[in-house]
């Protein structure tokens, strides 16, 4: 529990991106991040509930948003190197698609289920990057798995975010981060509220380190 609380605070605060309009961003996507809350109503459910909250930035509905993979690796096992890029383990028994069951070790669904959830489609493999827009609830509207890109993708009616994770249903073992290009989006900054936010967060991450380095229990 204390580390889903801490990695729940340190993904909402450090993996905000906001832009300006018609600006392209560089997103860092933690190996820890799941793209979108499943305890929210009416979003898909995946995994054991143990990943950061998902790298996010504002949008408008309708953007054109051109999504490509810039550097950095991921690995998906406990001790072993970051080894694979926005496609993940290509070839592996992990995954969603044709050969593949969308179901990971642990029993539970990948986020990739909920974007080919009848296993008909091209794989999207464990550790591959996926995409999501929300609505200002946080309910998902539309998933989608871009790869090394350049891909691209229209923001739907009601979109307010966009929102990146990576395709695992264990995330606690995970390692490494993505570094991927993100253009035309033209949602602006984060209004002073979303700020507020941002700042206790960075408050309870500071807590909770100190406690760690006073070998206080959480």
């Amino acid at each position: 529990m204390r580390f889903q609380s801490a990695a729940w605070i340190a993904g909402a605060v450090f993996s905000m991106i906001a832009i300006g309009p018609a600006c392209a961003a560089v997103v860092t996507v933690s190996a820890f991040s799941g793209p979108w809350n499943p305890a929210i109503a009416g979003n898909p459910a995946f995994g054991t509930a143990d990943n950061a909250s998902p790298a996010s930035l504002t949008v408008t509905a309708g953007d054109t948003i051109t999504v490509t993979y810039l550097s950095g690796l991921t690995s998906a096992f406990s001790g072993a190197p970051p080894l694979v890029d926005a496609l993940g383990y290509v070839g592996s028994p992990f995954g969603s698609g044709v050969g593949l069951s969308g179901i990971g070790s642990s029993g539970m669904y990948f986020p990739s289920h909920a974007i080919d959830p009848g296993n008909t489609g091209a794989p999207i493999y464990l550790s591959a990057l996926i995409g999501d827009f929300v609505n200002s609830s946080g309910v998902v509207l539309g998933i989608f798995a871009p790869g090394d890109g350049p891909f691209t993708i229209q923001a739907p009616v009601g979109a307010v975010a966009l929102q990146f994770g990576v395709n695992d249903d264990i995330y606690a073992d995970n390692s490494g981060a993505l570094k991927i290009n993100v253009t035309g989006a033209t949602g602006g900054v984060p209004e002073p509220a979303a700020w507020a936010t941002m700042l206790l967060g960075l408050g309870g991450v500071g807590s909770v380190l100190r406690r760690r380095r006073q070998g206080v229990p959480t």
